[in-house]
Formats: C-alpha cells, sequence, structure tokens
C-alpha cells in the first residue's frame, strides 16, 4: 500500500516537473521567438509602425502628417528614426502646399533622457540630420499663422529643445507674413555639434520687406548654441550684413539665448539715404534726413535696447549719442541724448518735406515751400523723451554767424510731437521758443484712409540779435564764394572796406501762430496769428533809403561821394496772419530823412507777393520821383515795379493817421528788447510825430 502512494508521488511529481519543463520551454521558445521577432523588426527597421505613427502623429498636432519610405526604426539601445520623407501639412485656408517638408530625415534619441525628463525641462535630442529641409511660413492680417497648433497647452510650457548634433545639408524657408509686410525666401546651411571643433551655420535672406527688397546674411559659430544656451551662457560670436532698399547695415558681435532673453551685444555699422528708412525697417519714428553714416555699438537685454553712437554724419552734420529703447511697456518708449559739434539747418529739409540738399535738379523751381505729405503715421510707433545739444548751427550761407549753442527737449507722447525747452545763442542775442505737433489718431476706417490733419502751434522769439554780426549786410559779404576775384586798385578795395552795411541795429522779433496740415504747404495756407518785428539802436545805408524813394539827385550824388549809414528811428513791423495771408497791421522805417511805410499781403499759401513800399522824403529834392514801389508776384521770381499811381504826398497824410493805432497794439506784444533805454523809444517817439501831424 505505501509503495503505491509513493509510486503515485514520484508519478505526480515527474509530470509536474515535465509540465514545468514543458511550460518552460514554450516560454523558452516563445521569448526566442519574440527575440527573434525583435531582432528581424529590428533588422528590417519595425515597417509596419509607419502607418501607426503617422496617424499618432497625425492626431496629436491635428495636422496631416504624411511619412514615406525608405522608413527605418531602432529601438536597441536608443531610438533612432531614419525617414525619407516627412511632411506636415499646413492649415487649408493658408493655401501652400505644407508647413515642413523634409527628405532624408534622421534623429536619435536616448531612453535615458526620455525617462530621466521632468515636467517643464527641455527635451533632449541627440541628433538630427537632415538632407533637404523646406518649410512655408505664413501669417495673414488676422494675425493667424500657419505654424499655430490645436496642442494640449494645460501643463508648464518647455524651453527649446536641446540638440546635441544638428545637420541640415540644404534648408529653405519661404515666409509670407501679412503683419510685417514680409516676402522673404531664407536658405540656410548648418553642421554642428559636439563632434566639430569649429561648427559653422550660416543663413541667407532675400526677398521684400514692407514694400521694399531686403537681402542679408548672418554667420554663427552654430545655430544651437544660440538657441538653447541660458542667459549667464557665454556668447557666441556672430557676423552679419543685411540691405533693405538702399541702406545697409553690418553687425559683428555675439547672439545668445534667441529663445529666452534674445540677447545680442556688438558692433553696428549703417549707411543710407534716410533715416526714415532705418525707421520703417525698426518700426521706430525716425525722420527723414538726407544720407548718413552711423557707427554704434548695441546691447539688447531682456525688454529693452542700449545703443552708443559714437560717431554719425547726418548730411553735412555730425553728431553722437546714447539711447535707451525699451519695448516692454505697451508702447515702446526711446529715450536718451543728442551731442554733436555741428548741425547743418539744410539737413532738417527733408524733415518738413524738402528734398535733401545734396539732391541737384535742372529744373526751375516752381514753388519754395514742400507740399510732400510728412510720416505722421510714424507718430504711433513709440514715445520718446530725447535731449539735444549742439555746439553750433550752421543757417546757411546769407548768416555770418552760427548759432552757438542750441539745446532744446524732444518730446512723443500719444502722437503728439514737442519741441520744448528751446534756446540758442548767436550774434550776442538769443532765441527762444517751441514746437507742438497733435497728430490726431483716426478714430474710424474712413478717417484711417484719409486723417485728420494734424494741429501745429510755433512760438518763437529773437532777443537782442545783432543784425551787423548775424547776416551778410555788407556789399562785399554778397560775394559768391566761388566767383572769379577781380582785380581793384588801392582806392576801390579800401571804399569797399569801409562800405557801411545795408541794416544795422538789434533784431528783436515775437511770433505766436497756429495752423493744420499734412504738409509744411498746407500749414502754411492755414497760418493764423501774429508776428513782430523791431529793430534798436539800428542804422540803415543812406542809399537804400534813398533809392527807396526814388530820390534821383540823392541816390547819384551818394553814388559819386560815397554811401553812409543813418539811424533809424523807428523799424517796426506787425504782421497778422489769417488763413495764410500776411497782412501788415503797421510796418515802416522811419529815419531823418525818409519813412518808409509797407502795405498790401503776402499770400504763404499761394507764394505770392502783393506789396507796396511807400517812401515818403523828409527832405526837398528837385528829382524825387516819390512813387510807390510795387513787389508782386511769386515768391521765387519776384516782380519789382514803380506804381503809375499817384504820388506819395497825395496819399501820406491818410497812411500816417492808419498806422498811429496798430502801432500802439504792437509795441506792447513786442517789447523784447533790452538795454538803459526802452527798446520802442524810437518808434514811441515817431508815433509822437505821427500824432502831431495828424493833428494838422
Amino acid at each position: 500500500m505505501n509503495n503505491e502512494v509513493t509510486n503515485k508521488t514520484v508519478v505526480n511529481k515527474s509530470s509536474a516537473s515535465n509540465t514545468a519543463i514543458r511550460i518552460l520551454r514554450w516560454l523558452g521558445g516563445i521569448l526566442l521567438v519574440l527575440v527573434v521577432i525583435i531582432v528581424c523588426c529590428e533588422l528590417a527597421g519595425w515597417p509596419f509602425l509607419r502607418q501607426p505613427m503617422q496617424d499618432f502623429t497625425s492626431k496629436t498636432l491635428h495636422r496631416n502628417v504624411v511619412i514615406e519610405r525608405p522608413f527605418h526604426l531602432q529601438l536597441l539601445g536608443g531610438i533612432h528614426l531614419q525617414v525619407g520623407h516627412l511632411q506636415i501639412s499646413a492649415p487649408e485656408a493658408f493655401k501652400v502646399p505644407y508647413l515642413v517638408d523634409a527628405h532624408g530625415l534622421d534623429l536619435k534619441l536616448r531612453y535615458r533622457d526620455l525617462l530621466q525628463l521632468e515636467e517643464g525641462q527641455a527635451y533632449r535630442i541627440k541628433a538630427i540630420r537632415a538632407e533637404q529641409l523646406d518649410a512655408y511660413l505664413k501669417r495673414d492680417g488676422s494675425n493667424k499663422a500657419s505654424w499655430d497648433f490645436e496642442l494640449d497647452d494645460s501643463g508648464p510650457s518647455r524651453p527649446f529643445p536641446f540638440i546635441e548634433e544638428l545637420s541640415v545639408n540644404k534648408g529653405q524657408a519661404r515666409i509670407d507674413d501679412a503683419m510685417s509686410k514680409a516676402h522673404l525666401t531664407a536658405s540656410f546651411y548648418t553642421e554642428e555639434g559636439a563632434h566639430l571643433k569649429t561648427p559653422e551655420s550660416s543663413v541667407k535672406v532675400k526677398g521684400e520687406f514692407d514694400k521694399r527688397p531686403l537681402e542679408g546674411e548672418l554667420v554663427t559659430q552654430g545655430f544651437l548654441p544660440v538657441a538653447t544656451q541660458g542667459k549667464d551662457s557665454p556668447p557666441i560670436n556672430s557676423k552679419g550684413w543685411l540691405k533693405y532698399g538702399a541702406v545697409s547695415l553690418k553687425f559683428d558681435g555675439a547672439v545668445y539665448d534667441l529663445f529666452g532673453t534674445q540677447r545680442v551685444k556688438g558692433k553696428l555699422n549703417a549707411n543710407g539715404p534716410s533715416l526714415a528708412d532705418v525707421g520703417d525697417l525698426l518700426d521706430l519714428a525716425f525722420p527723414r534726413t538726407p544720407p548718413f553714416k552711423i557707427a554704434a555699438e548695441i546691447e539688447k537685454n531682456t525688454d529693452q535696447w542700449k545703443v552708443n553712437v559714437s560717431d554719425a554724419e547726418v548730411g553735412h552734420s555730425r553728431l553722437a549719442g546714447k539711447f535707451i529703447y525699451d519695448y516692454g511697456d505697451l508702447k515702446p518708449m526711446l529715450t536718451g541724448d543728442v551731442t554733436g559739434p555741428l548741425l547743418v539747418l539744410a539737413d532738417l529739409a527733408p524733415a518738413f518735406g524738402a528734398p535733401a540738399a545734396t539732391v541737384s535738379s535742372n529744373k526751375t523751381p516752381t514753388k519754395i515751400f514742400p507740399d510732400e505729405s510728412l510720416d505722421f503715421a510714424t507718430y504711433d510707433r513709440m514715445n520718446a523723451n530725447i535731449n539735444i545739444h549742439f555746439d553750433a548751427v550752421d543757417l546757411g550761407s546769407i548768416f555770418k554767424e552760427r548759432i552757438a549753442p542750441l539745446d532744446f527737449q524732444l518730446t512723443l507722447q500719444d502722437r503728439k510731437l514737442t519741441v520744448a525747452k528751446l534756446h540758442a545763442g548767436t550774434a550776442q542775442g538769443s532765441l527762444s521758443g517751441s514746437l507742438l505737433i497733435d497728430a490726431p489718431e483716426a478714430k474710424n476706417k474712413a478717417e484711417s484712409d484719409n486723417p485728420p490733419a494734424p494741429k501745429w502751434d510755433i512760438q518763437f522769439a529773437l532777443k537782442n540779435i545783432q543784425l551787423e554780426k548775424w547776416l551778410k549786410v555788407k556789399p562785399e559779404d554778397q560775394t559768391p564764394k566761388d566767383q572769379p576775384a577781380i582785380d581793384k586798385s588801392k582806392d576801390k578795395k579800401d571804399a569797399d572796406k569801409d562800405a557801411p552795411a545795408y541794416i544795422t541795429g538789434q533784431l528783436n522779433a515775437k511770433a505766436k501762430l497756429k495752423g493744420e496740415g499734412k504738409s509744411t504747404a498746407a500749414l502754411l495756407k492755414s497760418l493764423d496769428g501774429q508776428l513782430a518785428l523791431m529793430v534798436r539802436d539800428g542804422e540803415i545805408s543812406h542809399l537804400v533809403v534813398e533809392a527807396a524813394g526814388l530820390d534821383i539827385a540823392q541816390s547819384v550824388g551818394l553814388l559819386l561821394s560815397g554811401d553812409h549809414s543813418i539811424p533809424m528811428q523807428c523799424a517796426a513791423m506787425g504782421w497778422n496772419a489769417k488763413q495764410g495771408v500776411l497782412t501788415p497791421d503797421a510796418a515802416l522805417i522811419d529815419t531823418p530823412v525818409t519813412t518808409v511805410y509797407i502795405h498790401g499781403q503776402m499770400d504763404l499759401g499761394e507764394e505770392q507777393f502783393n506789396l507796396k513800399l511807400q517812401a515818403n522824403p523828409k527832405n526837398f529834392s528837385p528829382f524825387t520821383v516819390r512813387s510807390p514801389i510795387l513787389v508782386t508776384g511769386p515768391f521765387v521770381n519776384p516782380n519789382v515795379s514803380i506804381s503809375p499811381g499817384p504820388i506819395a504826398a497825395r496819399v501820406a497824410g491818410s497812411v500816417l493817421l492808419a498806422i498811429v493805432t496798430p502801432f500802439a497794439a504792437i509795441l506792447p506784444f513786442l517789447d523784447p528788447g533790452s538795454g538803459d533805454q526802452p527798446a520802442n523809444e524810437g518808434c514811441q517817439q515817431t508815433l509822437q510825430e505821427l500824432k502831431s501831424k495828424g493833428k494838422h
């Protein structure tokens, strides 16, 4: 009995052992089969995973993704994917062939990099290689872009992936951006990674930006360090150049943390026909200028640019400056200081619509004031607060003495441009004033196509300017510099040297004017306000006075005996501006021998003179015509003639009576003189004489 039990136990154990062995053999066989299958699949490259991977990627990206053969995937020791052709579509609304199209794509990943990846960290990619990589990047006017994906963004954002090796043999990207008006083609090449001692990457751009041709190139020590290094990483040397229209830029410096703080530091050289073109490129409010050359050091931090302009030539002007451009707020802000040894006034002409002084034309101009619309639309690009100082200002060929120095503050705030704290000195006197241009924002679409005209407010004052020091007022001053020298005798040279100035004295003037217009011509056509001037302690050429009075006998005598100066008892003019038409409320030059009155008007809008100069000689001369002098016609070519009307004696009484009251109003408006005696003492005396004559 016991033997039977023992035998049964042995049989059962043997059977169980055999079953276990069979199971192990089956498991071993299955495992062997799996290993064989895996090895075979590994050797074959897992071709059956191509379609599932394509479907999964399409679902994740919400885009059509095409993965074409040859397809080869290796999973042992890491992930190594080789794809003959990968294409990711763009949304149908953009009507472009694809977003990304890659040929010969090779991707390598390590398992430990994926397993150790924490939330919010950058993906680490061992290598990416592509024989050819093309992209279509398009954005419409509503700021919708073809590269926007509907991804789950509930988790923390990840920084740009860290790629150890990157190689693109032939890359190209077509950029069509309605927001920035960019239509560009970028071609790039890169071969970089730790395995290379001297990695190099380059990108070339060509196309159109803001309706102007653009072309450029950037060469750097790899794209990866620029993109993946942090803010504390060392900079990556980079060189580049850019041509935008006729503007040329060259950069030599460093770029790093491209997808973080986007830091830049280096030297920039720029030249071109106008600073306004640079403003269009960088979306800044820069004025129109003559051709320029600039050398600067630039540095970009988290939310601001620092620019140190060491040397700049704008036309014939020389300047330097330090600026901070802060773009962190809702509207960018430019602050800084501009200093320079010389500002040539003619270099400001393009900012007011006139062509640069360097532009020559054989055509005879028919107008003086430009009618070209100014760039008021750029006022919305930024705010600004700039302090400006120039050692000297060249006013032009008719001025003997420069302004020195010139100081003012320029601000741009909410589309309002202000020139304030203006102070300048010249010819022992001073200039001061302010300018306000208010360019209102369009309130609707109709106004955006035709925005309202900007409003102007102009105020200035001249105080105690010595005319003989400021203006070229002697006959020899008027000789052109390029005119050949004429041989003269010693007596003739001495006579020219001793020739009196046409006019001398201390000039005081004041203006308060308002208007509106999109151009200088439109502004002048709308001007309203007052303009007054007075010459204190002045003298005027006797010959000029007698010629104005058409006193033939006296003039001939002075030509024979020599000219000399005579004092001006009163020299003052008060002009009233109404819709661009200047009318003298009172205007006269009073000397011991003659009083000259000015009547009529000057139309700034039509640029036409219609003036009459009435001379009233106080001495007797048998050959005095005493008919008014008429100044008529366009500003560019006025006509000067003798009036055929009545002689001055018949209208002198009415003229004298007419000017007494207006002068009484003008003198308080001016009153800018200084010295021991009141500035208007001479005119007060003249007024008293006119009043007494008016009573008889």
